[in-house]
């Protein structure tokens, strides 16, 4: 164990980034769990491993795995065991806040309380309390403890002391003018690889559903010479509408269907709402419901799927919903409605889900969960399970299907105050992050969190914008203006031709330049108001 930590600091000669530092030890000191759930067998530096993992970029939390939650049992079993050591006790009790604060807040308020003080004392604890040096500056012959306590402080210090630049604390104009730069620039490489046809291509062939989410991102440049392209790329789309209303090449008809509606839209022509309204109709008919012999209590009653199948997924609801509520269909629309059912079946909570579902052949049962995040359908998450430890199977929730059912429920007019929306909002908060789509185990798929990264980025931000919320609140009541992270993280990952491509997972097509970049852009777009 100690070898392995101590090659650590071999990876930071090279100058990481922050994440990738963290990662580094993190990765290695989850070889000094024990068979009891600590680390190191020792309350402290256990609860200082769980607060390092818990403000470290990756924001891992108490439901990510055994790496979390047996540790968290640990403490909670041990934590009562001194009531003398304000110190040992201030490191537990800042660890629970942090791993889950609403879940631990009153054992974390218990044991302030026995000694005179309050909870926000938690928050006093700063990186001069502990190791006088951060992570690039651990020496190489610190001992389990000493990494740590390091880990601990760097992650108070990145929580509470670097407070990131708002765009109140600029100039409002140069920051839009920063990221309209950058937005050109990504528009620029969109023109610039256009395939021999005038489109963008996969295989040699002309792909209209990434066409279409690239035109969307011309029809949003400031430039004339560039939304005249994207006018000629919707005049192509028409070409391709089916006699059904769906537009698309002979896959994925309904994504390819959605975006299409939104390039029509973004066009602004009265010549094109026919078309439209035909669209419209064909993602309608997709929908799961009586006309199918459907009722209100079949799981995937609702649902909308590839369009040809009959099982419907909450990602391609998103694009059909998106696409309704783009061409401005109310939020008492049938189709809204009827969504909500699938919506409250794909949330793990049960105050409005208790089921037990069945994944296709597989016997075992899953269960919902109870963390308020969201599931690919009922049953399914491609994050995977939990076993949790009575035996209960979860489908993991996870980022980008979190942000789609936020987004969904404000479609569908649920206010912020319904139990579900509150609950989604709480899952966003307890697991805020832009350097993964968080939910994705760790342990079983190191990489599994870039997965869908970009796709994630566009789904937190029309989410986001749709229930008009302005600050993250996380663990400790830090706000987070997430415009101005995720506009800083975009640019950050742009690169200098302009495009944007996931070079950490290729899975979902993030392996395509153009994709990644038409899903940037439309990101951005948010951010541009």
């Amino acid at each position: 164990m100690l070898t392995a930590l101590l090659l650590a600091p071999v990876l930071l000669l090279q100058g990481p980034s922050e994440k990738q530092v963290f990662d580094s030890y993190l990765n290695s000191i989850k070889t000094a769990q024990m068979s009891d759930g600590s680390y190191g067998g020792n309350v402290v530096v256990t609860a200082d491993v769980l607060t390092g993992m818990a403000l470290s970029p990756r924001a891992y939390r108490v439901d990510d795995g055994p790496f979390m939650r047996d540790a968290v049992e640990y403490l909670l079993k041990h934590q009562a065991e001194r009531t003398d050591d304000w110190g040992r006790d201030l490191r537990i009790g800042m660890a629970l806040v942090h791993v889950h604060r609403d879940r631990y807040l009153p054992t974390a308020k218990a044991i302030a309380a026995r000694h005179q003080h309050s909870l926000d004392d938690f928050k006093s604890l700063s990186i001069t309390t502990g190791t006088p040096y951060g992570l690039m500056e651990i020496p190489q012959d610190a001992n389990l403890h000493q990494i740590a306590r390091a880990l601990a402080d760097a992650g108070i210090a990145r929580t509470y002391k670097v407070k990131a630049a708002t765009a109140t604390d600029q100039d409002h104009a140069a920051v839009i003018a920063k990221r309209r730069a950058s937005y050109e620039r990504g528009v620029d490489y969109l023109l610039r690889t256009r395939g021999k046809s005038g489109f963008w291509e996969m295989m040699g062939h002309p792909e209209p559903g990434i066409s279409a989410l690239a035109a969307r991102a011309l029809l949003g440049s400031e430039r004339e010479s560039a939304r005249k392209v994207g006018m000629g790329v919707v005049d192509w789309l028409l070409t391709m509408q089916q006699e059904d209303g769906s537009i698309h090449g002979g896959r994925v008809a309904v994504y390819t269907t959605s975006v299409a509606i939104g390039a029509l839209v973004d066009a602004g022509r009265e010549k094109d709402k026919e078309a439209i309204k035909r669209a419209l109709n064909f993602l309608r008919m997709t929908q799961t419901d009586e006309d199918e012999g459907y009722s209100e209590e079949d799981k995937f009653y609702g649902g909308i799927g590839y369009g040809g199948d009959l099982r419907p997924d909450l990602s391609n609801l998103q694009f059909a919903l998106q696409a309704l509520k783009d061409a401005g269909t109310d939020e008492n629309d049938d189709a809204f409605q009827r969504a909500v059912h699938f919506l409250n079946r794909s949330q793990n909570l049960k105050e409005t889900n208790t089921e037990t579902f069945y994944d296709q052949d597989d016997p075992t049962p899953i269960a919902a969960g109870n963390d308020g995040g969201a599931v690919y359908y009922p049953g399914n998450s491609m994050a995977g399970t939990t076993t949790m430890p009575d035996g209960t199977v979860i489908a993991r929730s996870y980022g980008s299907m979190t942000y789609a059912l936020l987004k969904c429920f404000t479609f569908a007019g649920i206010p912020p105050e319904d139990p579900r929306v509150a609950a989604a909002i709480e899952w966003i908060s307890s697991h805020w992050t832009l350097e993964v789509n968080p939910g994705f185990d760790p342990m079983k798929d190191p990489r599994g969190g870039f997965q869908g990264l970009f796709y994630y980025y566009l789904s937190l931000s029309q989410a986001l914008t749709a229930a008009k919320v302005d600050k993250i609140v996380t663990v400790g009541g830090v706000e987070h203006d997430w415009r101005t992270e995720l506009a800083d993280k975009l640019m950050s990952l742009q690169a200098e031709d302009g495009h944007w491509i996931n070079n950490d997972a290729e899975r979902w097509y993030e392996g395509n330049p153009a994709l990644c970049t038409a899903y940037a852009l439309g990101a951005m777009r948010e951010l541009l108001k």
